[in-house]
């Protein structure tokens, strides 16, 4: 039976959304001697004839019923049951006789009522009237009105959620009563996100059955029910849905296919095109591309066109990359468990995700071309970082036989995109190669891998600057100097992570550094623009900036833009703290800055400590990755003085070495540098080190090992006056244990050579 047949069985005329509807079930039952009463009381209503009595919190029942033929009539009604009694507690407030309601409420008793009753409850008056009853606990003296609404809203949440009622109503579909149907569906409708997955899981295994020829009787008229009841649970269910098409397999995606195109699910366009023009190759789920396309005004596309409507959807979604939108679950469907899994994400990973599944539609075209699948990768990596989770392992092993122009061009691609997780992937993987191809370039244009090196993100840098050294070239090329920028950087961006907050206000200034070494930030304070530009661009260990809106010489909007114009400060979070009226300006400023900041100032600890959370992702900084990248680069740049390179100014930063030797963690890589640096600074650095009484003897030995071998290397760099001075410090050692004599005579061994 096909879609569209199964759902023109008891097809209801359109319902008029603009005009208020009450359920059957929910309207006033006036017995028969009060109809003429209650018509009345509509009449007068109308005419707001009830708005003239006084309003009392003391008014009694009696007194309350002659103020018209409406309170009149519903005090006349029965209140017997729970049900009864809120009706006319809803209807009350309804007609602005809250004095009354209170009393009706007074003597309402929801104690004894269980769980499936408030539920019921929920069902029949609609969820909409305890939220506003819980709103109106406060302002009409309805004492227990929230509380009492939270617990019926919960139990009918409960409720809706129960697999065992989900099951049944489910198992009611396919009964034999037309009555019973209907009863199943309109129950379903109401149960939200459990009951369109329970249907669309059942549907599967509905489609399953019949794949593995284990059919049963009431299959055919289940499924034909199940997809009635899914397109009743619009527009809730559509996200499900593409998420069905896009995963689904055989039976259950044709199925999901036909329902598509009933609904008209705009949302479903580019996953049909792409299986009508040959992304699939079942064709009972192709046949229903094409007729779900026709249903929708559509023309049935070739290769080309499904490639175009891809790529068209594509570029929307990233032209709406800075666009707020609200946050919404992600839809997933397993089609080996026959599972949809929901996961909370942001609107910004929202769109990531979708550009990911789009990405991998297009990718898997019969004619996809080379440029598709780099996307596919490109963002596959994205999502595999977004999502925790692996590669999966047929685009792993696509990856692994890229060559090094395919994996260079990748790389360019996401460099271009600002794709950073796939730019570091593609690094990584030219890394292995280890072919000198990934560095050349034709003319003074750099390679993907020279531009990454000099990249402002941190984490994609330090990858590039591995791979390059993985390679380990033997002749320079275009973009070398970015490569010896980058290992001066990363070996002296180690120790405490710095901070700099930047305020008019002196005392604001300082209040807020001292606040941020309370959190491990080395912090400066400054009070200009200009100072604030000059302490970050010359802070390697840069990791966040607080800007006050405030801030003159010059104002915040230049600060701003002069630390993003620079690369080595271009993704260092700031915070801009705002004054109340230039927070409107602040927030213009950080709108399209994804790593700026604008909030009102914090006035004590807890609330910067909220500011840091939202700018870092972390209060507390870690220095952890910023030591080892350290000595890492400095192993490098020691490997590349002994074995030769092809840089002509690495010693250019030589002099920061004095700031990683006297870091515990970093003192012998360090001194494995100093041995090959060659300088005069690098012998008194080692003279200076092996003399300090206060470092420890086994490192202090270390430092008169480089020594020897930087004079065996070198010669003797240093000047009369710093050799005289050695041998005042080894006379001056009489006194000292045996251990700092020692290792004093063999500095003076290695200078008499």
């Amino acid at each position: 039976m096909g879609v569209a047949a199964g759902l023109s069985i008891d097809k209801q005329p359109e319902k008029n959304h603009n005009v208020t509807q009450f359920p059957t079930q929910n309207r006033l039952r006036v017995p028969t001697q009060n109809r003429l009463r209650a018509c009345t009381a509509a009449l007068l209503i109308c005419t707001a004839v009830s708005t003239s009595y006084a309003q009392t919190d003391t008014v009694s029942l009696a007194e309350a019923a002659l103020r018209g033929p409406a309170v009149a009539s519903l005090l006349d009604m029965p209140r017997e049951t729970p049900a009864q009694h809120l009706s006319a507690v809803f209807t009350l407030l309804d007609l602005g006789e809250t004095d009354v309601a209170q009393l009706l409420w007074k003597s309402f008793s929801a104690d004894d009522l269980e769980e499936g009753s408030r539920a019921a409850l929920v069902g029949q008056f609609g969820p909409a009237r305890f939220l506003n009853l819980a709103r109106r606990e406060s302002a009409d003296g309805l004492t227990g009105a929230r509380k009492f609404s939270e617990s019926c809203l919960n139990a009918s949440a409960q409720l809706s959620s129960d697999p065992k009622r989900l099951a049944q109503l489910i198992h009611d579909l396919g009964a034999e009563s037309a009555e019973t149907q209907r009863a199943a569906r309109s129950d379903l409708a109401v149960t939200g996100d459990a009951g369109a997955i329970a249907c669309l899981e059942a549907l599967a295994q509905t489609a399953r059955r019949q794949t593995d020829g284990t059919t049963e009787e009431t299959d055919e008229k289940l499924r034909t029910q199940l997809l009635l009841t899914l397109a009743e649970m619009r527009p809730g269910v559509e996200p499900m849905l593409v998420a069905a098409i896009v995963d689904g397999r055989g039976q259950f995606r044709r199925d999901v296919v036909e329902l598509a195109g009933y609904l008209h699910l705009q949302d479903a366009v580019a996953w049909l095109a792409t299986i009508a023009a040959g992304g699939e190759s079942e064709p009972s789920v192709v046949s229903a591309a094409y007729a779900a396309l026709s249903k929708m005004g559509l023309s049935s596309p070739n290769g080309a066109a499904a490639r175009a409507v891809v790529l068209s959807e594509i570029g929307r979604l990233e032209a709406n990359r800075y666009r707020t939108a609200a946050d919404a679950p992600w839809w997933s469907f397993d089609a080996q468990q026959n599972r949809l899994a929901a996961r909370e994400v942001s609107a910004d990973e929202q769109r990531l995700l979708k550009i990911a599944r789009l990405a991998r539609t297009l990718g898997q075209l019969p004619d996809a071309t080379d440029a598709d699948r780099r996307l596919m990768l490109i963002y596959a990596y994205q999502v595999s970082q977004l999502l925790e989770q692996p590669l999966p392992s047929n685009m792993q092993q696509w990856a692994d036989t890229l060559g090094t122009a395919e994996l260079s061009q990748m790389l360019r691609d996401a460099l271009a995109g600002n794709q950073i997780t796939a730019a570091v992937a593609c690094c990584k993987l030219l890394g292995s190669r280890r072919d000198p191809a990934a560095l050349q370039s034709i003319g003074p244009r750099r390679s993907p891998l020279a531009a990454a090196v000099g990249h402002a993100d941190r984490e994609l840098r330090y990858a590039a600057l591995e791979t390059v050294m993985n390679i380990g070239p033997t002749r320079s090329f275009a973009g070398a100097s970015g490569v010896t920028a980058a290992l001066w950087y990363f070996a002296a961006s180690s120790g405490t992570p710095q901070a700099i907050a930047a305020s008019s206000v002196v005392t604001r200034a300082s209040d807020w550094a001292g606040q941020l070494r309370g959190f491990g930030y080395d912090a400066t304070p400054v009070t200009t623009g200009r100072d604030a530009l000059r302490v970050a661009l010359g802070s390697p260990r840069l990791e966040l900036m607080l800007v006050d809106s405030d801030i003159g010489r010059p104002l915040v909007r230049e600060v701003i833009y002069g630390l993003r114009s620079n690369a080595q400060t271009a993704r260092v979070p700031i915070a801009v703290l705002s004054s109340s009226h230039n927070l409107r300006r602040a927030q213009r400023i950080s709108a399209q800055d994804r790593w700026l900041l604008a909030t009102p100032r914090p006035h004590d600890e807890p609330a910067m400590k909220e500011v840091l959370l939202r700018v870092t992702e972390s209060s507390r900084p870690d220095a952890k990755q910023r030591t080892q990248q350290a000595a890492a680069a400095l192993g490098w740049i020691a490997k590349l003085l002994e074995t030769g390179h092809p840089y002509d100014e690495l010693l250019r930063e030589a002099k920061l070495v004095s700031t990683t030797l006297h870091n515990a963690e970093l003192a012998k890589p360090s001194l494995r540098l100093l041995a090959v640096l060659g300088t005069a600074d690098s012998q008194q650095l080692l003279l200076e080190y092996v003399s300090n009484n206060s470092l420890p003897i086994e490192t202090r030995r270390e430092a008169s090992d480089a020594l020897a071998k930087s004079v065996e290397r070198f010669g003797k760099l240093l000047t009369t006056t710093e050799i005289t001075r050695q041998y005042v410090r080894y006379n001056a050692s009489e006194t000292a244990d045996a251990d700092t004599q020692q290792v004093l005579g063999q500095v003076l061994d290695i200078l008499e050579k």
